[in-house]
């Protein structure tokens, strides 16, 4: 129960940091940023695929953050039946809040090892 009260308070939070790791944002800014975009769902041949287009005058940014993200969404997506419910969360944990990982620690965790 604490552990969903964690995200519900704070997943725009830990959103925003899977998002941009080594940036912090507000979320009064950055809330704007991120969701100034009109999206489309198209469903075709058993594939559902989600279609966002921004208004937003940092689109090109924007567009490299999220497509950023979705690519570690898939790749922990892909693995996430081989993963321990421990490690899956490690690895959310890791990219979110890479910016204070300290150089003496471990390295952060890298979906491939965790498999391999």
């Amino acid at each position: 129960m604490q552990f969903y009260c964690f995200f519900k308070d704070n997943g725009w939070t830990l959103f925003v940091r899977l998002a941009q790791p080594h940036k912090h944002f507000e979320a009064i800014s950055s809330r704007p940023l991120l969701l100034h975009g009109v999206a489309t769902q198209t469903r075709h041949g058993g594939q559902t695929r989600l279609t966002i287009t921004s208004t937003h005058a940092k689109q090109a940014t924007i567009q490299a953050v999220l497509t950023s993200l979705a690519g570690f969404l898939a790749t922990l997506k892909a693995t996430a039946e081989q993963l321990t419910e421990a490690q899956r969360l490690r690895a959310i944990l890791t990219r979110a809040f890479a910016k204070f990982m300290l150089s003496t620690a471990d390295p952060p965790l890298q979906m491939a090892s965790v498999c391999g």
